[in-house]
């Protein structure tokens, strides 16, 4: 089921209590076509306005017995029922995060038509900021208009986060046309987006530099992309939690003594929530993302960071799908293949703090890009992605 009820996230506001032979499904009637409506009451699912899902739930018998996953429950709701609750994971979470062999097809799509999108969007920075400064604004208008020239495309999967300089170093910075910073052809920028497609939800982290880096950056940048593949690249044994992978993706940055203060990684809708439950990296041991065992389908977000107050910030992110990678005797060992495809900003890398593994992955990893891409591209476009992708 989609919709258009809220901002960026194509889905219904609306309840479903499930009983033994039907359904009630709570939901404003007029959103729901006709033809659908009637297979749906042929399977036994009675549709009711949204507002009476309170008055049927507190006309419920008190003998009844309701399993209910209160992290998706209200409390005045949760006060509505007279007779015994359960607490119970939701039927469907896991049915939605395991992502199918055809919608990974699908998503796979979207991917390539976000990289044109993005292609087109930084070809335009690079060559505007030449001669004129831009907003923050501006760039973020112009990742949204570049994505709406693709087939399928819908709405953001949130507002694009543009971090110039400082800016960058403000994890969730939103830039308001009054006061945000205008770019020029030096410095920092962070650049997080993402689309929602027919086809699937993107969300990507590039970080580029406009003029030449210091050391600094380099290393900090370079740290940073070394965790991403480690958390790429590792094999781990099925149920592996995410507060376990976690660390990988700090321990370059730990080593020089340094951090950052978000989780590494999120679950991913399918054309649905760009933050999706209940899997994901973080150092929590407590919250789903830091708790939940990793098994092939799940689709997540690698996102390591670093952020210097008030100069700059660094995020690399990817959309990886974890997949089997192989069994044995000692168990069922899976790992992450990443689907987002868009080249990585190699000037901000320090080539000297590499191991040969990581280089190999980084020149797979743009050819790869450049071979999904390249048919979709031409001209101008086809020579920057060229470019970008140069084995190195």
């Amino acid at each position: 089921i989609r919709a258009a009820d809220i901002a960026c996230t194509p889905g219904a506001l609306s309840y479903l209590l499930i009983a033994k032979r039907e359904c009630h499904w709570f939901i404003e009637p007029e959103k729901v076509p006709t033809e659908l409506g009637a297979k749906l009451s042929d399977a036994q699912v009675h549709i009711h306005p949204y507002v009476e899902v309170t008055s049927f739930i507190e006309n419920l018998p008190r003998t009844s017995i309701t399993h209910v996953d209160l992290a998706g429950l209200s409390w005045s709701l949760k006060a509505s029922f007279k007779g015994e609750l359960r607490l119970a994971e939701s039927l469907v979470q896991w049915v939605m995060a395991l992502k199918t062999d055809v919608e990974v097809g699908h998503i796979r799509n979207a991917m390539a038509k976000d990289a044109v999108a993005l292609t087109r969007m930084f070809m335009w920075l690079e060559k505007e900021v030449q001669s004129r400064p831009i907003k923050e604004t501006e760039v973020a208008q112009k990742i949204a208009y570049f994505r709406s020239q693709q087939p399928g495309y819908q709405e953001e999967s949130f507002p694009a986060i543009v971090g110039y300089k400082g800016n960058g170093a403000i994890v969730h910075y939103f830039a308001q046309e009054d006061t945000c910073a205008k770019i020029s052809n030096e410095g920092m920028l962070l650049i997080d987006s993402g689309g929602q497609y027919v086809e699937g939800t993107t969300d990507i982290t590039r970080t580029i530099c406009l003029s030449e880096p210091t050391d600094e950056q380099k290393r900090n940048f370079t740290n940073v992309l070394k965790g991403n593949i480690t958390l790429d690249t590792q094999l781990f044994p099925e149920g592996t939690t995410g507060m376990q992978l976690d660390t990988l993706a700090r321990m370059h940055l730990w080593n020089d003594g340094l951090n950052y203060g978000h989780g590494t990684g999120h679950g991913v809708g399918y054309f649905l929530r760009v933050h999706e439950p209940p899997q994901g990296f973080a150092t929590s041991a407590i919250t789903s993302r830091g708790t939940t065992g990793f098994v092939p389908g799940l689709f997540t977000s690698n996102e390591p960071g670093f952020y210097k107050t008030d100069e700059y910030g660094i995020r690399i992110e990817n959309l990886m799908l974890c997949v089997e990678k192989e069994e044995n005797e000692y168990g069922k060992f899976l790992g992450h293949e990443a689907l987002t495809l868009f080249p990585i900003e190699t000037k901000l890398i320090d080539f000297s703090m590499l191991s040969q593994r990581e280089l190999d992955w980084l020149n797979d990893y743009h050819h790869k890009v450049f071979e999904a891409v390249s048919s979709k591209l031409e001209g101008e476009e086809l020579a920057w992605m060229k470019e970008k992708c140069k084995t190195v």
